[in-house]
């Protein structure tokens, strides 16, 4: 399991078979202070996005921004898009999750 921060609170970052058979690709629980992925999903790009993206459902809740999910998944995609194509190393994002 990782441990990482936002906004100053410690997530837990851990893959779940559960996951697998739900119709959700992952998951940010704010209460619990977690993010779960699937254990099937591929480690680099797709891994990397659902972080991104469940970074962003964490902020939105602990902002109180209350942002429709399209606006979630827009910001996500373009935030990973920018940091791609600008050379940013997402890796450490993946290290230290349970395979």
């Amino acid at each position: 399991m990782k441990i990482m921060k936002i906004l100053g609170y410690k997530y837990a970052v851990k893959r779940d078979i559960a996951a697998n058979n739900s119709s959700w690709s992952a998951a940010c629980n704010s209460k619990k202070m977690e993010i779960i992925l699937p254990v099937d999903t591929e480690r680099d790009q797709n891994m990397a996005s659902a972080i991104i993206h469940e970074t962003i459902e964490a902020l939105d809740y602990h902002l109180e921004l209350d942002l429709p999910h399209r606006a979630i998944m827009a910001l996500e995609a373009g935030l990973y898009q920018v940091l791609v194509d600008n050379g940013v190393d997402l890796s450490p994002l993946l290290n230290g999750i349970d395979e």
